[in-house]
């Protein structure tokens, strides 16, 4: 026979997780009274018809380091509503209780946000009269051991609900008029009802907007100075077509990494959600800086990211777009602007042009380049009349740069992040233009022959370069190439680069890694292809290939060898540093 049993809960510490280990800090239940308040009035607009359209007001009131008191004119709590929603853990008194749905107009959705004051008091006190039952007003003591009581009040309140708690010890910072106006200002912004400090008598209103002046744009400018401090260049209007979503982007005056952590201002029901935009901006959006709202996206349990759902990968995306066609905008209707913003966000720009084949169009002409010829527009790119090379290899180009420059022709890097993916999307929409990977035989054309060389002596100078070089895996060669003030260039593949790593991390490192890098360079062995070449054109190698003095031919070719590795940003071994001093010995005696 199977029993069914049912859960037992611990009151005190289910309300520990909620209130002590939901939320990431203990600011945000200023942000939860102010939440509650909102959704009263919210509640009462609808349903009390006597209620005046501009008449909500949230009021505060400080006793400095001993006790807040929240006051709204909302709709307030029955006894019977107060058994039902502040004493079930999840159950939310804005659940509309036939249909069992949340009013899209209410901030609140999880019925757990009260017990956020427990981080700060250890005792909540409710007063509330109901608008529904004007006759009535409650008291309700919570506790954070899940105990509670409730009597007639002891004094008359108006209809709304009053919240009352007092500072525990090491809590007594947050009850401060300045840190709670600062909260208030930070999370209710721009809240549309007033939520007021109340001090002798007399309101100030906190949640007010900063003051701008002039034209819709001379204000909109103002106001993203005055949330983030910023002087931007300029900003992006951000509506939603579908309405999830409205506000503003600002361009930042600088440029920025794209990991670098951006605050931005993104409401909930104009009730701030959260300052990350990981999870709603597109990742290329790292240049802006966001103040917007939103009424239709779904917030965690905490209140401090949204819901991964469609709405949300809908949102994503129409951000993503209301960026891309306001740089596609003024392009056309202020290039020099466009032009400012891609010269500062050129990163950002990037990864938005190798997406996008349309603002590719539009960005790829003001986009630059590091090129063999010096730095290169993609203008100046696609118009260069001859063949155009690129290698996605930084250091390859390092190697190659100066070679290809004295030849006059144009090697273009494209080892920097989104640039091989412009390059060869430049390649595929220019039919015309002469645009390929620099590969090995191409190296092999720019190199000639060495002329007036007997071939004995070519064959001589090789083989000893080779004994000094002492590595199977490099094959030394003599041939005329430009600069002549190169004395050597090595050039190797992507295969012998990894197996070179590989050998010299085993050379540094421990003992336990020698099995695991002996079987990862067993997999590139015979695979990597690498060449030195010395240049018969310089002073120097003339005179090597001239010398009969085998050992100081020797000693000179693996000083060249190692001088080469570090022109071409290589990584040197123990053993080829042990060359270069033995070779340098060699030569001074």
């Amino acid at each position: 026979m199977q029993n069914d049993f049912k859960f037992k809960v611990n009151l005190g510490g289910m309300i520990d997780i909620l209130s002590n280990h939901l939320y990431s800090s203990p600011d945000v239940f200023v942000r939860e009274l102010m939440q509650n308040g909102v959704d009263a009035i919210s509640a009462r607009q609808t349903a009390d018809k006597q209620f005046p359209e501009n008449g909500g007001l949230i009021t505060v009131e400080i006793d400095e380091g001993k006790t807040i008191r929240f006051t709204d004119n909302g709709t307030g709590l029955t006894e019977e509503e107060i058994h039902r929603f502040l004493a079930v853990i999840g159950q939310s008194s804005k659940r509309d209780i036939e249909e069992g749905m949340i009013n899209a107009d209410y901030i609140g959705r999880f019925g757990i946000g009260l017990l956020s004051c427990f981080m700060v008091t250890d005792e909540i006190l409710i007063r509330t009269r109901s608008f529904r039952q004007p006759d009535s007003c409650i008291e309700w003591h919570g506790r954070p051991d899940g105990t509670y009581t409730i009597r007639p009040a002891l004094r008359e309140c108006e209809i709304g609900t009053e919240i009352v708690i007092k500072a525990k010890q090491g809590a007594e910072d947050y009850f401060t008029e300045e840190r709670v106006s600062e909260l208030i200002l930070y999370y209710g912004l721009p809240l549309p009802f007033p939520v007021c400090i109340k001090k002798g008598g007399e309101l100030r209103r906190i949640n007010t907007l900063p003051a701008v002046s002039g034209s819709t744009k001379e204000s909109v400018m103002q106001l993203g100075t005055a949330l983030f401090g910023e002087n931007f260049i300029d900003f992006i209007p951000l509506e939603s077509k579908s309405g999830l979503f409205s506000g503003a982007a600002y361009i930042l005056p600088y440029s920025v990494a794209a990991n670098a952590e951006q605050k931005h201002r993104i409401y909930l029901k104009n009730m701030l959600l959260t300052e990350d935009g990981k999870s709603i901006l597109p990742k290329w959006a790292f240049f802006v800086r966001c103040f917007f709202n939103t009424a239709r996206l779904r917030p965690t349990a905490s209140r401090e990211d949204f819901y991964d759902d469609d709405n949300l990968k809908a949102a994503r995306k129409e951000l993503g777009e209301c960026i891309s066609k306001y740089l596609m905008r003024i392009s056309r209707t202020n290039p020099p602007l466009l032009k400012r913003i891609v010269t500062i966000h050129s990163l950002a720009v990037k990864s938005i042009a190798a997406e996008d084949d349309e603002l590719f169009n539009v960005f790829m002409p003001h986009l630059t380049f590091e090129t063999s010829l010096g730095e290169m527009t993609g203008s100046e790119i696609r118009s260069f009349a001859g063949r155009i090379s690129y290698t996605p290899e930084l250091d390859r180009f390092r190697q190659l740069s100066s070679i290809y420059r004295a030849q006059g022709e144009l090697l273009v890097n494209a080892g920097y992040v989104y640039d091989t993916s412009l390059i060869r999307k430049l390649a595929e929409k220019n039919a015309f233009a002469d645009i390929k990977e620099v590969e090995d035989s191409d190296i092999e054309g720019i190199l000639s022959d060495p002329e007036g060389v007997d071939r004995d002596v070519v064959r001589r100078f090789e083989q000893a370069a080779n004994d000094a070089v002492s590595d199977d895996e490099i094959m030394c060669s003599l041939k005329s190439f430009s600069p002549e003030q190169l004395p050597a260039l090595f050039v190797t593949d992507e295969n012998a680069r990894i197996l070179r790593d590989i050998k010299r991390s085993k050379a540094a490192g421990l003992d336990i890694f020698s099995e695991m890098l002996d079987a990862f360079s067993e997999e590139f062995e015979g695979l990597g292809h690498s060449t030195l070449y010395f240049n018969a054109n310089n002073p120097l190698v003339k005179k090597l290939i001239s010398t009969d003095r085998e050992e100081k031919l020797k000693a000179a070719a693996a000083v060249l060898y190692v001088q080469s590795l570090l022109s071409g940003g290589h990584p040197v071994k123990t053993k080829e540093m042990e060359m270069l001093n033995n070779g340098l010995l060699v030569l001074l005696d």
